[in-house]
């Protein structure tokens, strides 16, 4: 491509920042947005929730409940069923946050939203949040001098102090992949339209799979995270 060309390509637009600040709207509204949707989903299944037939919503919830479930007893045991909501929870709010990018006409200047979850701060908040509760559930567990024995040992000190980074660097790396992807292939000269369409049809709905994995590997580890502070040491 001519260098020509090269600088009259518009850039990938990123967003605005309040007050040239931290804070990234795109991100703030399309995390609320996740939320709204989750919780909007969550209270219309409950609302039509019967002990007959299910529908397909909450045919849906169900069996992400029982899954969660089933992983929760086999990991931590009956006793732990109150982390079947965390880990549904989060399963379903970084579900959709890695879903809003699917969403067309969502972005002001684009055809597309950005996912929240491309954005490294809101990774960041989310693998802290995760590590915070888990740690709290190990001193809960354990107490704090046989958790601060356990955490501070000479082992497991590196692994407990940057699981919080490894969990939002692996979801970040993947969200962030695709973002990257689909905003190129959008961003092709006109006369290349009909071909885009179709590689970015195709990538997202590839894309909307790799945001099922992603969620769930999140879920996961959040509840194996609850698992390793909760259990002794070895």
């Amino acid at each position: 491509m001519p260098h020509s060309t090269l600088l009259a390509t518009p850039p990938i637009p990123v967003g605005k920042y309040i007050n040239g600040g931290p804070f990234h709207l795109d991100t703030i509204w399309t995390t609320a947005a996740a939320g709204i949707v989750v919780l909007a989903l969550g209270f219309y299944a409950r609302r039509k929730a019967t002990s007959g037939a299910p529908g397909k919503l909450q045919l849906v919830w169900e069996t992400l409940i029982g899954a969660v479930g089933d992983q929760v007893e086999q990991s931590l045991g009956p006793k732990y069923r109150h982390v079947v909501p965390l880990g549904v929870t989060i399963f379903a709010l970084v579900l959709a946050a890695n879903w809003v990018e699917i969403l067309p006409g969502l972005y002001h200047n684009a055809n597309y939203a950005p996912s929240p979850t491309a954005d490294v701060n809101l990774c960041y908040a989310l693998g802290i949040t995760v590590w915070v509760i888990t740690n709290t559930a190990g001193i809960r567990a354990k107490g704090f001098f046989r958790w601060a024995k356990d955490f501070f040992g000479p082992i497991h000190v590196v692994e407990h102090l940057t699981r919080w980074l490894t969990l939002s660097l692996r979801l970040f790396g993947n969200l962030f992949a695709s973002g990257i992807m689909i905003a190129l292939l959008l961003a092709f000269p006109i006369y290349f339209f009909p071909a885009t369409i179709v590689l970015s049809t195709v990538w997202k709905l590839f894309d909307m799979f790799i945001g099922v994995i992603q969620a769930f590997i999140f879920a996961l580890l959040t509840i194996l995270y609850y698992q390793f502070n909760i259990e002794e040491a070895h």
